[in-house]
């Protein structure tokens, strides 16, 4: 089985790094608090996105974890607009915690998410899908962006 970082501790760690930069030598600011309402905002709607997510998941009665099969193919809720609601709605908070802290060096952890979640997590996920669901799957994912 191949191993993964739980995405959620990738996003604790991501935070962790954001908050970090801005006391380890001397930062340098992008932007300095004007934007903290936009930065909360996006916090707000990254964590309900989740929460959204893993509420059509347990309507379908379907497992979460991304590390086994999928038990049943969910495609509503947030599904209808984007593939992947958790991750985008992770990106979201940690984009909006860079927004808050508003660091140059704090800009390279959102994008190590995306890369990490576009490149490793969302293709080994998608990989099983279309293994277990097959041509129901692809037909999803030609109408459905991976983001948005």
């Amino acid at each position: 089985m191949r191993k993964i970082l739980v995405p959620p501790v990738l996003t604790l760690l991501c935070i962790a790094g954001i908050i970090a930069g801005k006391y380890v030598g001397d930062p340098v600011f992008w932007h300095e608090g004007g934007l903290d309402p936009l930065g909360y905002l996006l916090i707000i709607a990254g964590t309900l996105m989740p929460i959204w997510g893993a509420q059509s998941f347990k309507r379908h009665q379907t497992n979460i974890l991304p590390y086994k099969d999928p038990d049943h193919m969910v495609s509503d809720g947030p599904f209808k607009f984007t593939r992947n609601p958790m991750y985008l709605g992770m990106l979201m908070v940690i984009l909006g915690a860079e927004v808050l802290v508003g660091t140059w060096i704090g800009l390279v952890f959102p994008l190590v998410f995306f890369a990490v979640a576009n490149w490793w997590y969302i293709p080994f996920e998608e990989t099983r899908m279309v293994a277990v669901f097959g041509e129901k799957f692809d037909d999803y994912k030609s109408g459905v962006r991976r983001w948005l």
